[in-house]
């Protein structure tokens, strides 16, 4: 097996041990969007003639959601929209792709997608930093903010509901996701106030809780605000470098998921940009 190949089993095997798997569910969050997943979800958005799909996940979790679509209507299922380049989101494809799906991302997501065969390639790109897709009457707009987390982020928003799909740029209940493999912290922060400017009341979210509000984009805001900071501080005290990790304190962020676990890395990753500007 290729080292990435490895890499990526050992990040997502870490991850599937601190996060136990739950019963996979459905979730309407408006009378015709619906999240599908446990800790993961995927999302699909019932048009007057067929049927969207954000992220397949996984092979396994796709044919779930695959089955939960059917309970709810017999339209075809007509475009595949990936959020970005990871494999945890867009493995799995096939399943919607045997159904007549055309598969859709950011061109930069397509230019970085890793070699994987359980990863069908998009049938089509769009590039820039906004684009609408008009489907069964319905709106769809697209919004790609540069590079943040992964290649070709994309953030959905639903015009009809005033909703927005915000995927791995907004984790609630939580800190950082560990070392933040493959993301740029400043440019992330750059994005999350680019989508604050955005028109939406409700936040839907791929992680941990499906539903939420902005609220939950604040908080991940003042998050990565009072890391920079501590950091920043210890930087300016002349603590020593080696030592940073396990002085930086977040007590205020204490109540989060893996935040034993995780801080001292969230804190590796912001050094590492400072110390060498990556």
């Amino acid at each position: 097996m290729q080292f990435y190949k490895v890499f990526y089993l050992l990040v997502f095997c870490a991850f599937g041990l601190q996060s136990q798997s739950q019963e996979m569910r459905t979730i309407e969050a408006q009378e015709n969007i619906y999240l599908v997943g446990d800790r993961t979800f995927s999302l699909f958005y019932v048009t007057d003639s067929s049927v969207v799909v954000i992220d397949p996940i996984n092979i396994s979790h796709a044919e779930t959601t695959l089955k939960a679509i059917r309970e709810i209507t017999d339209k075809p299922i007509s475009h595949l929209f990936y959020s970005h380049n990871h494999w945890d989101h867009i493995s799995g494809g096939k399943v919607f792709k045997d159904e007549g799906a055309t598969i859709i991302s950011h061109i930069r997501a397509k230019e970085n997608i890793p070699e994987n065969d359980d990863v069908l390639i998009p049938d089509e790109t769009w590039g820039g930093p906004s684009k609408t897709y008009l489907i069964g009457n319905k709106e769809l707009q697209l919004h790609y903010f540069g590079r943040n987390h992964g290649a070709g982020m994309t953030v959905f928003r639903f015009p009809e509901h005033n909703a927005v799909f915000i995927i791995d740029l907004v984790v609630p209940d939580r800190v950082l996701y560990a070392y933040l493999p493959d993301a740029d912290p400043s440019q992330w922060r750059k994005s999350l106030e680019k989508i604050q400017s955005l028109e939406f009341d409700q936040v839907l979210m791929s992680h941990v809780r499906a539903i939420g509000n902005r609220d939950d984009l604040q908080l991940m805001q003042d998050y990565f605000r009072d890391l920079y900071e501590a950091v920043e501080t210890e930087l300016e005290n002349d603590t020593p470098f080696f030592e940073i990790p396990k002085k930086v304190k977040l007590p205020q962020y204490a109540h989060l998921k893996n935040y034993e676990e995780w801080l001292e890395m969230n804190v590796w990753r912001i050094l590492m940009e400072k110390s060498i500007g990556q």
